[in-house]
């Protein structure tokens, strides 16, 4: 499992519009609600940052998860990893199991930490207590399945936690999953990134929060998560807290508007098809202007 030390906050203002809970339904793709919820005790001989030798945790997983059969198993195991942070279990009862029962990373400096299980579904509020929880939803439109999965940890005595917004996209004719790769040609991609923040106003308020040196080392790191914006017609590039701004400043989204970036990266034939653009919308064309 994927170890993280802190996690906190909410961003469901971002989520608005997404399917949450019940069944969605689409011609050809549907999920349903996936969730559990574990609470526990944690006691050590060594105290816990700021609260003594006895906390809580409490972990939790909602899920939008898709109906059997929709996705082939590379993508199951991608959507796996994407909420749960973990690539090395091969089935979804093992990483939900996995999960529900991680004390992220007190066992590491506690080896004697004992863990009991609480039979309530919340913890007492006069216990401080650390939790993990993961949420997701699922958006269906023009062939493609978004899956938003939004997660968030806080440990005990931590200044703040973190949080994470990522993106999985499944081509729901294949239940294979889209990648970058997929659409356009990535080679370079990370120095049109930083002309895109540079150049574009939809970029400006990333422009004045990203570290000086992803604008004066002439790339941005390739982005982990995206998603595609039918209203914009772009590909956004999603960076998560730390990844290439402060965390005060929070997720930075780059907007990639297609009819800019076909002047400066070679489309896919895939790419052209979902943004409608004409096979002369290219950066070839471009060099010939």
């Amino acid at each position: 499992m994927k170890k993280y030390l802190f996690y906190i906050l909410t961003i469901s203002a971002l989520m608005a519009g997404c399917h949450q809970g019940g069944k969605q339904e689409s011609a050809a793709f549907s999920t349903h609600q996936l969730e559990g919820k574990r609470c526990f005790v944690l006691i050590g001989t060594e105290a816990f940052p700021l609260a003594g030798t006895v906390i809580g945790l409490e972990n939790s997983y909602r899920l939008a998860w898709p109906d059997e059969g929709l996705l082939s198993s590379e993508a199951e195991a991608a959507l796996i990893a994407k909420c749960f942070g973990d690539s090395a279990s091969s089935t979804l009862a093992e990483a939900t199991e996995k999960m529900l029962y991680c004390t992220w990373g007190y066992e590491e400096y506690q080896s004697d930490l004992q863990m009991l299980e609480l039979r309530t579904d919340s913890i007492a509020d006069t216990l401080p207590y650390t939790y993990g929880h993961v949420e997701s939803t699922c958006e269906v439109e023009g062939g493609l399945a978004t899956f938003i999965i939004q997660d968030e940890i806080y440990s005990v005595g931590a200044a703040h936690g973190l949080y994470s917004m990522k993106y999985l996209t499944v081509d729901i004719n294949t239940g294979n999953v889209l990648e970058l790769s997929d659409l356009l040609d990535t080679v370079g991609l990370g120095d049109i990134i930083r002309m895109a923040v540079e150049e574009l106003e939809d970029n400006a308020s990333v422009r004045e929060d990203v570290f000086d040196e992803f604008l004066e080392a002439g790339a941005f790191p390739m982005p982990h998560d995206f998603f595609i914006d039918n209203d914009l017609r772009a590909i956004i590039a999603v960076y998560q807290p730390y990844e290439v701004a402060s965390y005060a400043c929070g997720i930075q989204n780059v907007t990639l508007n297609a009819d800019w970036l076909a002047r400066h990266v070679q489309f896919t034939p895939k790419g052209k098809q979902l943004f409608g653009l004409e096979d002369g919308s290219s950066v070839a064309e471009a060099k010939r202007q």
